[in-house]
């Protein structure tokens, strides 16, 4: 049975579950009142640098950085996303500017690029060993998948904002060590300032495979903002057969009002065999993060979905080895269900701090004891570096 599974995390779940589930009622209720479960626990090591690039003199605010007001030379590396490859190495990707870089709205080859970072030793330690650029263009979300060939996919944003929208795949069979164009998931392509107010883009794509054959990818699409009906912003779907070389038509996964903003999702098939995303909700909802179930990975139902206590803005989700969930976002909380996503509860967060301390986080089981997360950390000089910690999981006390 699941409940006596080996880890020790999957001991806690008969003694846990009938609490959870009146927590998690209190949680959405009266999100103030929430407590942290006491059971289990991550005990977090120390930081480990990943990234930090240096400064450098440029010339004033790239287009994409306007909101922010961070120029080039100040932005330094973020949104990771790693992949634990079948030879044992790691392969972590991030967005960055080549030193001098002055961004494409002053130079026609600017724009960030994605860099790739290599660790031989369980992620402690990360060295360079590919770039990858779309030249006048921004390049960011970058994203992993690996066949059982070892021939690997990346799928990314290359942006001309408000402009030019594109979600390319690249391809290595190098272990990343070299990468080639391969197709396009989605796009949306006007005329300079034709595809603002409001934004029409394509972002953050997300692979996971089916099965042997096919390869699925989520992503965020604002492709309907001026539909009728219109939405600000749709979860959108798409699944390749041939390994990412052609893509089908786009499904629905969560689509609910005018308003409302699904986006960033991260999605992944749990122990149960049933696949969960994990999505922010931005506008009305305040970027709350919402999760739905499939028995497929293909039909999602209608609707938002479930809220995720206590998450807010920018998920992601890991599934354990021995079927929990653990959730973290932008808001730095770190939730973990042992029944599935039915109910979650709190506990040690990586980053504790204020918001807008680390974005963008992901996380990873090293092994069946312990799990990596990967964050863009803020400076004190300004842009944010690519830090990694190592959590050890502890079980409760009986």
């Amino acid at each position: 049975m699941e409940l006596l599974a080996s880890s020790p995390i999957a001991f806690t779940r008969l003694r846990v579950l009938n609490a959870l589930v009146l927590l998690n009622l209190l949680c959405s209720i009266e999100p103030g009142k929430c407590i942290a479960s006491p059971t289990p626990k991550i005990q977090w090591g120390p930081l480990i640098t990943v990234a930090d690039l240096p400064q450098y003199t440029d010339s004033g605010v790239d287009q994409r950085l306007d909101d922010r007001k961070v120029s080039p030379g100040t932005f330094g590396a973020d949104f990771p996303r790693a992949i634990h490859l079948s030879n044992g190495q790691w392969l972590c990707v991030y967005s960055a500017y080549e030193k001098g870089d002055r961004g494409y709205r002053l130079d026609p080859s600017g724009g960030t690029r994605l860099f790739i970072v290599r660790s031989l030793d369980g992620g402690h330690s990360w060295a360079k060993v590919a770039t990858i650029a779309d030249p006048g263009r921004d390049l960011d979300n970058g994203q992993f998948t690996e066949f059982a060939d070892g021939s690997l996919l990346l799928c990314a944003r290359s942006v001309r904002w408000q402009e030019s929208y594109l979600l390319p795949v690249y391809k290595s069979s190098d272990r990343g060590l070299t990468w080639k164009y391969l197709s396009e998931i989605d796009g949306n392509v006007g005329t300079p300032g034709a595809l603002g107010k409001p934004d029409k883009g394509v972002y953050e794509p997300y692979f996971y495979q089916l099965d042997q054959e096919r390869i699925g990818v989520m992503y965020s699409s604002e492709k309907y903002a001026a539909g009728a009906p219109a939405f600000s912003q749709i979860v959108s779907e798409k699944i390749s057969s041939d390994k990412g070389r052609n893509w089908g038509k786009e499904i629905r996964v969560v689509a609910d009002g005018r308003d409302n903003r699904p986006g960033m999702p991260v999605w992944t098939r749990m122990k149960n065999s049933d696949y969960i995303v994990v999505y922010e909700v931005c506008g009305p909802k305040n970027c709350q993060v919402h999760a739905k179930t499939s028995t497929n990975g293909t039909d999602w139902g209608p609707g938002l979905g479930s809220p995720v206590p206590l998450q807010r803005g920018a998920p992601y989700l890991l599934s354990l080895n021995d079927g929990s969930l653990i959730v973290t976002s932008n808001n730095h909380a770190v939730s973990m269900s042992l029944d599935y996503g039915n109910s979650w509860f709190q506990i040690d967060p990586a980053f504790p701090g204020s918001d807008d301390i680390a974005t963008f986080s992901s996380l990873y089981q090293l092994d069946d004891h312990s799990i990596l997360v990967l964050t863009g950390l803020s400076r004190d000089n300004g842009g944010r570096k690519i830090v990694a910690r190592i959590g050890t999981l502890i079980p409760s006390k009986k």
